[in-house]
């Protein structure tokens, strides 16, 4: 199983010189099994390109097939749906997975009401598309074993999700806050004895963020690896104020206090596991 990052920001696109090295796209990963399936992780801008890319394949005769995982329905993870190209080709199918109060269906037809968006709802898309409120056990889509659990996320729903494939487990907790004290049981679970653990990194410091922004913090990071035994941690979902220099000063720290192996997710990157 590989994944490549196709988007690493959190909150809206950060464009310019201090975002270049590592992007300034929104939330989206692409991941493959070893027979070639995809799944992408979150539809923030970063995966217009995915988008166009997956056209050169199955996708572009309209015989693909794409589970695609919400980790929250905010704009940054769900924004780049209308814009999808995949989306528009008759004959692939779209899976959406995720969790919101009111209804995943609902949620996702706000981005293509008529006063925001001119193809006016979601049913008007050519691709078969499958809207799916976070199932309760484990499923298989696409040559992957997911399952899915509700984590902590201030007001809104965060969703923690674990993709097993080829003897691997990748765990995604990118949608995720840490109030005080002990650390969610549905957190920890995700992330058990997981291969790569992408976690979200929206502040560097505590001093950074306030209750009513909940805990993503770094360091709460390293926190669930160390609790869950992961054995690798990705920084992945970066505010919109840490720079370039700031992810890596971010990633410094936590080496310094861990032998953990700790990397920052990068747009184009690729990560073998």
């Amino acid at each position: 199983m590989k994944l490549r990052f196709w988007g690493v920001r959190g909150f809206y696109p950060t464009p310019g010189a201090e975002f270049a090295r590592y992007g300034g796209n929104t939330a989206a990963c692409e991941v493959r099994n070893a027979a070639g399936q995809p799944l992408l992780v979150d539809v923030g801008t970063g995966a217009v390109g995915l988008g166009r890319a997956l056209m050169g394949e199955a996708f572009g005769r309209g015989a693909g097939q794409l589970p695609i995982l919400l980790t929250d329905t905010h704009l940054d993870h769900t924004g780049a749906l209308p814009f999808f190209i995949p989306a528009f080709v008759p004959g692939n199918r779209l899976d959406l997975y995720g969790a919101a109060p009111v209804g995943l269906r609902r949620v996702l037809d706000a981005l293509f009401d008529p006063h925001v968006c001119p193809i006016n709802s979601i049913d008007n898309l050519s691709a078969t598309i499958g809207i799916r409120d976070l199932p309760s056990t484990p499923f298989e889509n696409n040559g992957f074993q997911i399952a899915g659990r509700r984590v902590p996320h201030g007001n809104d729903t965060g969703v923690g999700w674990r993709i097993e494939a080829d003897g691997k487990v990748l765990a995604f907790l990118t949608a995720v806050d840490h109030p005080d004290g002990p650390l969610a049981e549905s957190v920890l679970a995700i992330a058990r004895d997981a291969d790569l653990l992408v976690h979200i990194a929206t502040w560097r410091d505590p001093g950074e963020w306030s209750s009513r922004r909940g805990g993503a913090v770094a360091h709460k990071a390293l926190a669930v690896a160390h609790g869950a035994k992961a054995k690798r941690l990705c920084l992945s979902h970066y505010g919109p104020r840490c720079t370039d220099d700031r992810l890596e000063e971010m990633v410094r720290r936590l080496r310094d206090v861990s032998s953990l192996p700790v990397m920052a997710s990068r747009e184009g990157e690729e990560i073998e596991l």
